[in-house]
């Protein structure tokens, strides 16, 4: 039943696509650590660990060279997400592939409920666009998600176009 509603569910979604406006460079206070992990075997921090035991299968991510982005702040992960590079991105939302030649996707954001409406999603998504300042990246969003979408053009991403099942 699940899959069902699931699959009948994209046809009445819409995305909105996100690009990163121009070169940019973010500093934060240093109680705030932004990092970029290549591979599982270089996260030491149990507070991240703790991350991938609840989300056990996300670890495989690393394998088709995903990056995991976080912000911690005072040793806790307050926000995290993840970054890749490929020809064509399938975005599940809608079910529907797109073609992201030469872009950066950046993706599969969360925030943990008791830090949330802080600010911090917002400072990752800076910390980010700074990172990779001189590549271009995609982030894209649920239309009815209005937190993110705020989030997101407060980082300084601009509406690119919008998408659903068909369009």
């Amino acid at each position: 039943m699940f899959k069902l509603l699931k699959k009948l569910i994209v046809y009445f979604r819409t995305i909105e696509i996100y690009e990163k406006k121009n070169i940019y460079f973010f500093k934060c206070h240093k109680s705030y650590k932004f990092k970029v992990y290549k591979s599982f075997k270089s996260i030491k921090s149990k507070t991240i660990l703790n991350y991938f035991e609840k989300y056990k299968n996300k670890k495989k991510r690393f394998i088709y060279n995903h990056f995991f982005l976080t912000l911690s702040f005072k040793e806790n992960l307050v926000s995290s997400g993840w970054l890749c590079k490929k020809n064509n991105w399938n975005i599940s939302e809608i079910d529907r592939v797109i073609n992201v030649k030469n872009k950066y996707v950046i993706f599969d954001f969360m925030t943990p409920f008791q830090f949330r409406n802080k600010g911090y999603y917002t400072k990752l998504l800076k910390f980010v666009r700074s990172k990779f300042s001189n590549k271009n990246i995609l982030i894209y969003v649920l239309s009815s998600n209005k937190k993110s979408k705020k989030a997101i053009k407060k980082a300084g991403f601009n509406l690119k176009y919008k998408i659903s099942k068909f369009k």
